[in-house]
């Protein structure tokens, strides 16, 4: 919702060495780097765009416990103590950004409110009593019923002492303060390759300079180090969209409704609530302008004198066991430590992680329940079979049915996959006469693309890399560009 202001970051040129290096300039790795500041650590952060971009810059920022039906899908997965230890995690999370916005006297119009988890459906009312029976006793919960300010459902859990906030302004306080205490940050300074040594990492950035480091935390979304640890059978990137508009309604708490079509509410400002919802599989062909027009008619259907300011979307890490991953990347790469699949609940689990990272760091304990070398295939069988079904449609199936287009059949500012001189080309019109042609191959592993005609953007059928019309790389795992063929 608000702009990034430019703090002129350098950006890395020369070579270097750091005892640690962060990377990631988003909400995690700035959280990262909050805590080994405060624990008198040396270490260098870099940022391949802007800091506090990406993800983190599109969050609708709910800053609650109320994680959707994760609590009981973590009991059915693992088990009723793993849930509750997830809970206390994220108890843990909310209090430490609490902490932090009194101690550090953060201007970001934090505001203690009620989150809601509602729902009308049967098989969700169930849903709903079997995880308020898992943590009723471990907060300030309680079952309410017949809807509460405008919205109406037939069962809910509140779970009070929730906030909202301003992310944007949190972040930018946060940066204030990493400068303030001379920390190195730079941006523009992508990884396009790491190097293990014998007993060290060589980073290179922007294909020019060296980091040599002992330890990395790779805080930058989506793990990029394939084939190692078979993340991309374990996690996939889900695609969610959100609206900001401008209502004489008013809401006393937020809203997650778990009833497909899936949609959350929350305020962001005294004349301005945001809606959100319609997740799906990035990657998938799917009707972007309806997952956006769905969004438009509930808010009308609420309010027909209601301004739509802004629509955007994002998209989120989901481990297929509804655990997030905090540890060691693998046996290769003990000393990068992956920090990621916080399945849309980003604030609470960024900050509960940077605690769990300085531990891992100090070699102090620190929560095994995160652990990366834990069974994930074999026991998310079908889930696993299911990515692995969805990466051979994009790396194989998908690229021996590319039909041949007429480029003057392009509409301009769109963009069309298609055969031209014998290859598979993505083809973007930019002017009546100007097209930019790119070649069909996503630099993480080689999948396929799409493209977005609402957001104007290439996706990968893959893993969730998202490009811009020109191949510019928006989100990972992909570290460079699309290459261009013209």
């Amino acid at each position: 919702m608000k702009d990034y202001i430019d703090k002129s970051l350098p950006q890395i040129n020369e070579n270097t060495k750091t005892p640690v290096l962060i990377i990631g300039g988003g909400l995690t790795g700035l959280m990262c780097a909050y805590f080994l500041m405060k624990n008198n650590m040396n270490f260098i952060l870099v940022e391949s765009r802007k800091l506090a971009t990406g993800v983190s810059a599109n969050t609708t920022a709910q800053l609650s416990i109320a994680h959707d039906r994760i609590y009981d899908d973590i009991r059915k997965k693992h088990s009723k103590e793993k849930a509750l230890s997830y809970l206390n995690s994220q108890i843990e999370g909310l209090e430490i950004i609490k902490n932090i916005i009194n101690k550090e006297n953060i201007k970001c119009d934090f505001k203690e409110e009620s989150t809601v988890l509602g729902a009308n459906r049967k098989k969700n009312l169930k849903l709903l009593n079997r995880q308020y029976d898992l943590i009723k006793d471990k907060g300030n919960f309680n079952i309410i019923g017949g809807g509460k300010d405008f919205l109406k459902f037939k069962k809910g859990i509140e779970f009070k002492n929730q906030a909202i906030f301003n992310p944007m302004k949190y972040m930018i306080s946060i940066i204030d303060i990493l400068i303030k205490n001379k920390v190195y940050l730079y941006e523009n300074s992508k990884v396009t390759k790491i190097n293990k040594k014998q007993n060290e990492y060589e980073v290179i950035i922007n294909d020019k300079y060296k980091i040599n480091t002992n330890k990395i935390i790779m805080a930058c979304h989506y793990p990029f180090l394939n084939p190692d640890n078979l993340y991309f059978t374990k996690i996939y990137q889900s695609s969610s969209y959100a609206i900001a508009f401008e209502t004489k309604l008013k809401l006393s708490a937020n809203y997650i409704f778990l009833d497909k079509p899936y949609y959350y509410f929350r305020t962001y400002d005294d004349n301005t609530l945001i809606i959100g919802g319609n997740d799906h599989y990035t990657g998938i062909n799917i009707d972007i302008k309806k997952c956006y027009d769905d969004l438009v008619n509930k808010i009308y259907e609420l309010d027909k004198d209601a301004k739509i300011i802004s629509k955007w979307f994002t998209e989120d890490c989901m481990p297929i066991d509804s655990l997030p991953f905090i540890d060691s990347y693998s046996k290769k790469h003990p000393n990068i430590i992956l920090v990621t699949g916080f399945q849309k609940w980003g604030f609470s689990n960024s900050h509960m992680a940077a605690k769990e990272v300085v531990n891992i760091l100090l070699d102090k304990d620190y929560n095994k329940l995160f652990k990366t070398n834990r069974w994930i295939l074999f026991k998310e069988f079908k889930n696993s079979m299911r990515m692995i079904a969805h990466s051979i449609n994009g790396l194989v199936l998908s690229k021996m049915f590319i039909k041949k287009h007429n480029l003057n059949d392009i509409g301009i500012n769109s963009g069309k996959v298609t055969r031209y001189k014998n290859t598979n080309v993505l083809v973007y019109r930019e002017t009546e006469d100007k097209f930019i042609i790119l070649k069909n191959f996503c630099p993480h592993m080689g999948c396929s693309l799409i493209w977005n005609d609402i957001d104007k953007v290439w996706k990968s059928k893959c893993h969730g890399s998202i490009f811009d019309r020109y191949g510019k790389v928006i989100y990972g795992p992909a570290l460079k560009d699309l290459e261009r063929l013209n």
